[in-house]
């Protein structure tokens, strides 16, 4: 507790107290006793010890960076204004976060923070399926949702290394922008679903994706409640009164720009591209038959417009989508199979269901399999080649 001395009664003028004189910068300090230890993380803002010394600025907590809105601790009720709030406040944390990732900040403090806000984990449960998740799709602990949002390397999860990219941070490129459009909202007394889409803008190219959600809301206020079977008043588990979410499902629409997020997502689990030197020689590719980085390999696959690639334009139309016209089934047919320790080889000839006519295509391979350093089994060999049709006869 601080006290302020100020000078005698008899130096006061009728109205508030105050110093005759102004004070000096050394009187202020002098008269300053602090009565008890001050809190955890008080932070005084300058040298008391000199006068001199210029007042200095606090660095800004997860919190204030964040300036998440606030709900109405005083009702368990749910508003609308308080699910906007709350969407808002999501909005927020994914731009905060990968704005401190690009600035080389502690991000994934940030996330933590902003997940303990936004999130209802440790206070009830969370059915939890995020957007890109495949094979652990549902995350229902914090450790969980945390490698989902921040990545697997930074959360050091060995066993989602390769799906978990870290989708608050975009896998590095960030997000500049989120914003929610809702279908509708339902409000259901202490708790409240929504329903819409939010956009996603990609703070490095500016491309726009678009993903459809399902959020669920619970909020509790007070010091108890009373029990559904005694009547007694038990402990609240969200006791500070704060909307947060329960029930979050997320799933990609199949859209321009979606496609090729998928891409490269499938591509990052089956090529091994960032892990060992990959040759891959195409089916169709006939000026650029070669593709050793990533870049040619997708412009490959979805297509040279979609990865604005000039110079793959007019021969990469975009295989794994057909051109447009997609594929509905694809079989293989190993003709042989030779495993050499950590590489396997396999040959044979796949077929090709046209999604759009239902026509078959036969396609012959040699596929080159190796065990990268995470342990995952990617392509390190990959050559296919179309059979001609025979030209009529004259």
């Amino acid at each position: 507790m601080l006290s302020l001395s100020c000078i005698s009664a008899a130096g006061l003028v009728a109205g508030p107290a105050r110093y005759a004189t102004a004070p000096s910068r050394a009187f202020v300090r002098a008269a300053v006793a602090v009565e008890n230890a001050a809190p955890a993380g008080f932070y005084w803002g300058y040298d008391s010890s000199d006068p001199a010394a210029e007042l200095v600025e606090p660095e800004p907590t997860p919190l204030d960076r964040l300036s998440f809105g606030r709900f109405d601790a005083s009702s368990d009720a749910i508003s609308i204004d308080e699910v906007h709030t709350a969407q808002a406040n999501w909005a927020s944390a994914i731009k905060t976060i990968s704005a401190v990732h690009a600035e080389g900040g502690d991000f994934v403090d940030m996330a933590a923070t902003a997940a303990g806000e936004l999130y209802g984990y440790g206070k009830t449960n969370v059915l939890f399926k995020p957007t890109k998740a495949t094979e652990h799709p549902f995350r229902p602990t914090a450790e969980e949702a945390m490698s989902y949002f921040v990545g697997a390397e930074a959360m050091k999860n060995d066993a989602f290394k390769g799906e978990d990219a870290g989708f608050a941070i975009n896998g590095g490129r960030g997000w500049k922008d989120v914003t929610f459009r809702n279908h509708q909202v339902e409000l259901l007394g202490d708790s409240a679903i929504a329903m819409g889409d939010y956009v996603f803008v990609d703070a490095t190219s500016g491309d726009e994706v678009r993903v459809e959600y399902t959020f669920g809301y619970r909020k509790v206020c007070g010091a108890c409640a009373p029990s559904t079977l005694s009547g007694l008043c038990t402990p609240l588990q969200n006791e500070d009164g704060k909307c947060r979410i329960f029930l979050h499902h997320s799933s990609v629409y199949a859209e321009k720009g979606d496609y090729v997020a998928a891409a490269g997502e499938a591509a990052g689990q089956l090529y091994g591209y960032g892990h060992t030197d990959v040759l891959f020689k195409p089916t169709k590719a006939t000026e650029h038959p070669f593709r050793p980085t990533a870049e040619e390999a997708m412009s490959y696959f979805v297509g040279a417009e979609a990865m604005k690639n000039d110079a793959f334009k007019g021969e990469d139309a975009g295989f794994a989508i057909n051109g447009g016209r997609g594929w509905k089934d694809v079989t293989f047919r190993n003709h042989q199979i030779k495993c050499y320790g950590e590489v396997a080889h396999a040959m044979g000839d796949y077929v090709f269901v046209d999604a759009t006519s239902g026509d078959k295509v036969r396609v012959e391979y040699t596929f080159g399999y190796k065990r990268c350093g995470d342990g995952k089994v990617r392509i390190c060999l990959h050559h296919s080649s179309a059979k001609k049709a025979k030209a009529a006869k004259a």
